[in-house]
């Protein structure tokens, strides 16, 4: 199991698991290479689901989505992770159901 290091606190959800923390591995140049070189194959629609999905289900987790400013520091890396410089811009509707309107750093459309 991967995880972020805001999300160690999912381990406290499956104890029950011989589950131990792991060194992170080096990446190999040609390897992130190969990575980047498929993400800037994936389609944006994709790209933008993705994005509004990962703020969707972080939003609603108590940990992570309380502070609404982390959230969405955390979701523009995402959105950097996937290639992209700009987070892409979300519904104005969504973003009022999610509790989000007028938070920095989300575009709106």
């Amino acid at each position: 199991m991967l995880l972020a290091p805001w999300e160690e606190f999912f381990l406290a959800t499956a104890k029950d698991l011989p589950i131990g923390k792991a060194l992170v591995p080096s990446v190999d140049p040609d390897t992130k290479k190969k990575v980047e070189r498929a993400l800037s194959n994936v389609e944006m629609k994709n790209k933008e689901a993705a994005y509004q999905a990962w703020l969707g289900y972080y939003n609603s987790n108590k940990k992570v989505g309380k502070d609404k400013y982390r959230l969405v520091e955390l979701a523009n890396e995402f959105s950097r992770c996937m290639g992209l410089d700009s987070p892409p811009a979300i519904p104005k509707l969504v973003l009022g159901k999610m509790g989000l309107k007028n938070i920095p750093g989300l575009c709106s459309k």
